[in-house]
């Protein structure tokens, strides 16, 4: 079955424009950087409190947030909202201009439905494994065109901005040996899907499933990583940062299923495992 849309059908592309991705001179010479946060729900920083924005489930304690709170760094305008894809991160383009030193971007997840995938893979690892073989061959197909249109219009809006694209972390930490069990439920609706006898059903990720939705992942990131550089913008890998602190690990930087914001990065997630690596980016080169 298909689990995503295509996204390259639904996009019209400018072409790209040529550009240093390092943050201009006049930022330095103005004493500060003018800065546009884009994506979905890991770049909103869903998992810590919503305390800016709870419809989109935008934190001050997201990446972003805590970017804003380093010298030099003006946030000024946080267009990342739970749940958005590719589609939805376009309409938000016009938040950019040639005054934009800097933006960061988190998206993809959505595009591919990584919850009905997780869901899958509660049901067993051939059907996990078949469910992300065929996930991740559409995203070559279709994620992949998706992202080099949204990043060929976010140069043409910004041609001047640095752009800071970031990938995912592994949700699991397999090698603790735990398996989770957790109610299926209907992605469309969030309601729990009910048995013959009207009982909730209990789906488990084994060790084994979990890393199979690692391996998904490193793929999903490898994508993103390759159009991000083709584009001439900064990618950021994240996965070392969240190592041995997936879910399973005594550590763990992903909330838990039996939160409302299961399987996105805590508050030490964004703050120990996406700001280092996303601040070294900005500091690149300049």
């Amino acid at each position: 079955m298909r689990l995503f849309g295509s996204v390259a059908s639904a996009l019209l592309a400018t072409g790209l424009i040529a550009g240093s991705g390092v943050l201009p001179a006049s930022a330095h010479d103005r004493g500060s950087i003018d800065y546009v946060a884009l994506g979905d729900s890991y770049a909103a920083g869903v998992g810590a409190p919503p305390d800016l924005d709870p419809k989109c489930g935008v934190s001050s304690l997201g990446y972003p947030g805590l970017l804003d709170e380093r010298r030099r760094i003006d946030l000024e305008a946080n267009r990342a909202c739970g749940g958005d894809t590719i589609v939805q991160v376009f309409a938000e383009l016009d938040h950019l201009n040639a005054g934009t030193d800097l933006v960061t971007l988190t998206v993809g997840g959505n595009d591919v439905q990584y919850l009905n995938v997780i869901l899958a893979c509660g049901q067993g690892a051939q059907i996990c494994m078949q469910t992300v073989d065929a996930t991740l061959a559409l995203a070559q197909t279709d994620l992949g065109p998706g992202l080099a249109a949204l990043y060929a219009n976010i140069r043409a809006n910004a041609p001047y901005a640095k752009v800071v694209v970031t990938g995912y972390p592994h949700l699991f930490s397999p090698e603790f040996g735990a398996t989770f069990t957790f109610p299926a439920v209907d992605p469309a609706t969030g309601s729990p899907v009910l048995g013959p006898d009207r009982a909730p059903v209990i789906l488990s990720l084994t060790p084994t499933e979990q890393q199979i939705l690692n391996e998904g992942t490193d793929i999903l990131n490898d994508i993103i990583r390759t159009r991000a550089r083709a584009a001439g913008f900064t990618y950021v890998d994240v996965v070392d940062r969240f190592e041995g602190h997936g879910l399973g690990s005594p550590r763990p930087w992903i909330q838990p299923f039996a939160d409302p914001a299961a399987l996105h990065p805590n508050e030490k997630g964004y703050k120990k495992g996406y700001l280092p690596e996303v601040r070294r980016a900005i500091n690149n080169n300049h």
